[in-house]
């Protein structure tokens, strides 16, 4: 293969899979044409483009994900559809099991904000209250209430007063 100047390692590997003698054939402008035909340099870059290796019980497995504007004719849509279809048993069993942990670890968080706030629940029902401004027996008996410990107890004093 003839040498091209700031060549894309994707573009190098198509033409590493050529035998030899075919790929001397091709000129500079050949080359240059199949490279921008390909778009190479665009070819695998996405606005989301995560990708991961996780070893599990000594074997490694890897996880794509890639998003971005849908480039492909509707043609090669139908293509990839029928040759890569959405759901295959491990398929199901991948979605499946990802939207029972999210729900999963949705009802935790839920259950955990909803219980840390209810906990600070102010009750509605009326409760013993010193009341410190009445400091004479017979005033606190006067109007109702109770004289304890030398002191003026209300005892239908409500929190959401």
């Amino acid at each position: 293969m003839k040498s091209i100047q700031h060549s894309d390692p994707a573009f190098e590997q198509l033409f590493a899979k050529l035998p030899p003698k075919i790929a001397k054939t091709f000129t500079f402008e050949q080359l240059e044409a199949i490279k921008k035909a390909y778009d190479f340099n665009n070819w695998n870059r996405h606005p989301v483009n995560i990708r991961v290796s996780i070893p599990i019980l000594g074997m490694r497995f890897y996880l794509i994900l890639s998003a971005g504007k849908e480039r492909r004719s509707n043609q090669r849509l139908q293509v990839s559809k029928s040759t890569f279809p959405l759901w295959t048993p491990v398929n199901t069993l991948l979605i499946t099991g990802f939207f029972i942990l999210l729900l999963t670890s949705g009802f935790v968080t839920f259950s955990y904000v909803f219980s840390s706030l209810t906990s600070i629940s102010i009750p509605n029902s009326p409760y013993n209250t010193s009341l410190p401004f009445i400091k004479d027996q017979s005033i606190c008996e006067k109007t109702g209430r109770t004289w304890r410990h030398d002191k003026c107890w209300d005892s239908e004093q409500n929190p959401l007063f």
